[in-house]
């Protein structure tokens, strides 16, 4: 039986390396040892607590080193107090001491853990890595931090979303997620002009929310994207970062829509509402999108079109004017918003099965197509696909053979279990449709390569 994640023990590395920052009273050059922290902590428990014999609270240095390897992670509220003190700690998580509880009932929590994010109040044990991967890691954060630094971290975001257009979320989320442990550990670690943290918690904030999508994308466990997206939003909301916050909102939507979580996906869309007033016509578009295609997942033909249309309103209010959008720039694209919303509607289509509506949504998903620049190979192959998937299902064959061969080709060196999904829906259909005499030989090399392209996903 596998272990609790609360049960395995980890070092406890900001202890040490707090520990090891400050220089020994006896040793000149060299840092304090565990001998002496321990006696540091005593006399700060004396001096904090006059009054009190806290004897039974005396420490030594077994116990701190205990406390370094992670065999304990929360001492008594007085010795905690003690260590903030000795070690110039603002909170208990800036030491990497939290309380060990379990917890139950996901479902729950993670939605009190999105809305806590939202007004950037996730309980510090949380808050204090924007993942789970964190590991021992001998990675160390520059003293101070200045624009230059964040301006190469922008640069390899740019460079990470690349990757995942081009390639899917399946090889490059690795790479990000110590990317973004890095940044976590220097936004906690590195002193910084108030304007300079903040740009840098915004620009982290961006990175978790990749990492996030990219573990979607890769259909990694709910829980470890959910958790990279809950703390996109805390990291947004300390550096009070409306537009990255509520972009986070959108990732976060879809995947809980295609999880299934439909009234949790509607939660997420309210709270980026909440902060309409102050998002552009072309974060407003994103919005609607995410909201139609949650309104799509629970059947809701006409609340979906409206969000559709609302999202093309939104779009067409933005206009082409001034400079490009930091945060939403990527929904500047036409072919994003007729494909992005076009798969909602391409959803109830399926689920309809109205070939006047079907008509409707091939026309829109063709023209997204033509929109969709050739770097991003994972757009152009799901529009592909989903564009075959209607032709074959309104009995069009020639047209939906040759796209698909156009999706294989798209597809070909993605990686994402989204497309894997669309690709085995539409292995569904080539094994359970009889095509015509003419078409029987390219039909059977059809079923082929998309089985094939479905092994080859992640």
């Amino acid at each position: 039986m596998a272990r609790h994640p609360d049960t395995i023990i980890t070092p406890n590395t900001l202890l040490a390396e707090a520990r090891q920052r400050l220089n020994s009273p006896q040793r000149p050059g060299q840092h304090l040892s565990r001998a002496e922290l321990a006696d540091a902590i005593n006399a700060s428990l004396d001096n904090l607590y006059p009054d009190r014999s806290l004897t039974a609270h005396y420490v030594d240095h077994r116990w701190v080193g205990k406390l370094e390897r992670g065999e304990h992670r929360w001492p008594s509220r007085e010795r905690r107090t003690a260590i903030r003190q000795v070690l110039g700690a603002a909170t208990d998580a800036d030491l990497g001491l939290y309380s060990p509880r379990r917890t139950e009932g996901h479902a729950a929590s993670d939605r009190q853990q999105v809305t806590a994010a939202w007004f950037g109040k996730l309980p510090s044990a949380l808050a204090q890595l924007a993942g789970p991967w964190a590991t021992r890691s001998e990675l160390q954060a520059p003293a101070k931090i200045e624009s230059p630094h964040v301006a190469a971290l922008q640069r390899s975001i740019t460079l990470f979303e690349e990757w995942d257009h081009q390639h899917g979320g399946g090889l490059a989320r690795a790479a990000m997620a110590g990317q973004l442990e890095w940044a976590c550990r220097v936004a906690r670690q590195a002193s910084a002009t108030e304007a300079v943290h903040r740009t840098w918690l915004s620009t982290a904030a961006r990175l978790s929310d990749l990492a996030g999508w990219a573990c979607f994308d890769s259909g990694d466990r709910p829980s470890t994207a959910q958790r990279y997206l809950a703390n996109a939003i805390q990291m947004a909301s300390e550096a009070e970062d409306v537009q990255q916050r509520a972009h986070t909102a959108t990732t976060l939507s879809r995947h809980l829509t295609y999880l299934g979580q439909v009234s949790d996906a509607f939660d997420v869309i309210n709270l980026a509402q909440s902060d309409w007033r102050k998002i552009p016509p072309l974060g407003r578009a994103a919005i609607r999108i995410v909201e139609a295609r949650a309104y799509a997942r629970s059947h809701d033909r006409q609340a979906c079109i409206r969000a559709v249309a609302l999202c093309d309103d939104e779009f067409t209010a933005n206009g082409s004017e001034g400079p490009e959008d930091p945060v939403w720039g990527y929904y500047a694209d036409v072919g994003q918003i007729l494909g992005d919303a076009g798969h909602a509607l391409f959803d109830i289509a399926v689920a309809t099965d109205k070939h006047q509506q079907s008509d409707a949504v091939l026309n829109r998903l063709q023209s997204a197509y033509s929109h969709h620049p050739t770097e991003a190979a994972r757009s152009r192959a799901l529009t592909m696909i989903r564009i075959a998937h209607l032709q074959l299902s309104s009995g069009n064959f020639a047209d939906g053979l040759r796209s698909i061969k156009a999706g294989l080709a798209d597809a070909r060196g993605v990686h994402s279990s989204r497309l894997r999904d669309d690709l085995r829906a539409l292995g569904s259909i080539l094994a359970n449709t009889d095509p015509e005499t003419d078409f029987a030989g390219e039909w059977e090399t059809a079923r082929m390569h998309v089985a094939e392209a479905v092994r080859l996903q992640i």
